[in-house]
């Protein structure tokens, strides 16, 4: 297991694996990353390795400014509509 995203707030204990074909789609190391951000996801040693070997540290680097910009997208617009009522 390269890394997954559980989301226990479900009666289902929403779970997700991502394999090697997921996490050389960029959209999906995006993803995964945004989950990490608010500790939903978890990366193992075997998938940093993935990670790394596949991308480098450069475009890693990238890919997660992208996420951390979505991210705080998503949470100004959540403050936003709050904030409004």
């Amino acid at each position: 297991m390269l890394a997954y995203y559980y989301y226990p707030f479900f009666d289902n204990h929403n779970f997700t694996e991502y394999t090697k074909n997921d996490l050389t789609n960029p959209s999906k190391v995006e993803e995964l990353f945004d989950y990490c951000q608010i500790l939903e996801a978890y990366i193992t040693k075997s998938g940093w390795e993935f990670l790394i070997n596949y991308y480098g540290y450069e475009k890693l680097y990238e890919i997660n400014k992208k996420a951390v910009g979505s991210m705080l997208k998503h949470w100004t617009s959540i403050y936003y509509m709050s904030s409004q009522t």
